[in-house]
């Protein structure tokens, strides 16, 4: 269910970029994507600690609820600055329209921060089946409103309105399901332990996220809204394929290390068999389709987009490949976490913060666009070099011995991009619809990267014989 969560919300997301990226010019997608890039930075200030917090609690539901009720008062008081704020750009010369978004964005802020707290309740509860219900019937209302307000002329601000229906709904619905009041009085000890908690997990996030969006910062002041508008595209492109794999995944990985701790009396010495595991699964599934996304970027933007968005084909391509490289990223959150080592991230996070900046900006100073995208792939190489040795270090999970484990992957995945990429060079098929024409390129690699992973991998291809023989069976 949170798979199909995942893949309905990108879709839902997806289908609004791609009718906004129709009507709207790159430049002004770019304008967009800068306001949209501050207010989530304003959530995770909002936000703090307190979905982890609440998903890392082991008692009953009075903590949950009066960190819940913590929330409120933190997205409120962020939003309310965010809509003053706003309301005060036009007086250092920014346009009244842009003001007017960052505002409609302030509110979502708001909702966004008590809904993430109210997802932290549901996970806590083990009720991902609600949490994913939660997410589809809210995707499926922003989308609605977003569509409807850009085929009406409301450009920009079409997709803020979207924003706020998702999060109306969302958050209406969590609390159908959870049923949980929020309650105040929280005892000195436990606030004291939750400010602790929450102070070493909001330096890690706010990092996290403004090293996310520091290149779109740095290409808005060095190379202009239309070269954003480009990067934020190819970003979202990419990011929708991403989040299908890394969102389920980094739940199931609370889970699923969560419990390997509880087994091990509280210690990591069932975290490397689980990451073992873990990672050869989110390999066999993430990594084709990155290279998918990679080979047949052209295809894809030219068939979502149209020409006009052309000049984003290789930063799509660069970007895939920097973010299966990263992938190992999504779970480090909740490994250090769930290890008692919450105070390792904000270090980590700050010096790959500087990592990022530096080397951003340097592409951006000295090259251009595809610059820029080159040295995220160098970000993600050296991300990797800093997170395994701590993984291994205060979780005990060893980075070569996982790798040991998904070697025989290597195989199905050449095969697979050997006869993507002669098909694209072939130009096969060329006269049908450029999107359609990447699908149907990757069937014949699909079924061989299949079999040949069926074959080299015992692991995967029993639990699927097993099931197969049981339905035998019942028939």
């Amino acid at each position: 269910m949170t798979a199909l969560e995942r893949v309905i919300s990108q879709g839902c997301q997806l289908a609004i970029f791609i009718i906004a990226a129709r009507i709207l010019s790159p430049a002004e997608f770019g304008a967009f994507a800068l306001v949209s890039a501050v207010a989530i930075i304003l959530l995770r200030v909002a936000e703090v600690g307190w979905a982890p917090y609440i998903m890392s609690w082991s008692g009953d539901s009075r903590v949950p609820r009066q960190v819940l009720a913590l929330a409120m008062i933190a997205g409120l008081a962020v939003g309310a600055v965010g809509v003053a704020t706003g309301y005060a750009l036009p007086v250092f010369g920014l346009g009244a329209d842009t003001g007017h978004l960052f505002s409609l964005f302030s509110v979502w802020v708001f909702l966004a921060t008590i809904s993430s707290a109210q997802k932290g309740v549901m996970i806590w509860g083990n009720r991902l089946k609600a949490s994913a219900i939660c997410e589809i019937t809210g995707e499926l209302a922003g989308l609605a409103v977003a569509v409807t307000a850009l085929l009406n002329g409301a450009g920009l601000f079409s997709l803020a309105y979207g924003r706020l229906a998702y999060q109306t709904t969302h958050l209406g619905l969590s609390f159908v399901f959870t049923r949980m009041a929020p309650a105040l009085g929280m005892p000195k000890a436990e606030r004291r332990d939750l400010w602790a908690f929450s102070a070493r997990m909001f330096t890690s996030r706010l990092i996290i996220n403004v090293r996310l969006y520091v290149a779109t910062f740095i290409i808005g002041g060095f190379l202009g809204p239309a070269a954003v508008g480009y990067y934020r595209a190819a970003e979202r492109l990419v990011g929708s394929v991403g989040e299908i794999v890394s969102v389920p995944t980094q739940v199931l990985a609370w889970n699923l290390f969560r419990h390997a701790r509880d087994e091990h009396d509280g210690s990591t010495a069932g975290f490397q068999s689980a990451a073992n595991g873990f990672f050869k699964i989110l390999s066999a599934i993430a990594l084709p389709i990155f290279m998918w996304v990679a080979v047949m970027s052209g295809d894809i933007v030219h068939g979502l987009l149209g020409e006009e968005w052309l000049p984003a084909l290789h930063v799509v391509a660069i970007l895939a490949a920097a973010r299966a490289i990263a992938l190992v990223g999504v779970v480090t959150e909740p490994v250090l976490t769930i290890a008692g080592e919450v105070g390792r991230l904000p270090w980590l996070t700050a010096r790959l913060m500087i990592v990022t900046v530096v080397l951003t900006l340097g592409a951006a100073m000295t090259g251009g666009l595809l610059a820029v995208a080159w040295m995220q792939v160098a970000i993600a190489v050296i991300t990797l070099a800093i997170t395994l040795p701590m993984l291994r270090r205060y979780a005990g999970i060893d980075g070569l011995e996982v790798a040991a484990n998904c070697k025989r992957l290597l195989l199905p995945l050449a095969a697979a991009a050997a006869i993507l990429i002669w098909e694209r060079e072939a130009d096969l098929l060329p006269q049908i619809n450029p999107l359609l024409h990447a699908f149907v390129m990757a069937l014949p690699s699909l079924v061989v990267y299949v079999a040949l992973t069926l074959m080299v991998e015992p692991a995967l291809r029993a639990p699927i014989l097993a099931r197969l023989r049981r339905r035998k069976g019942a028939a």
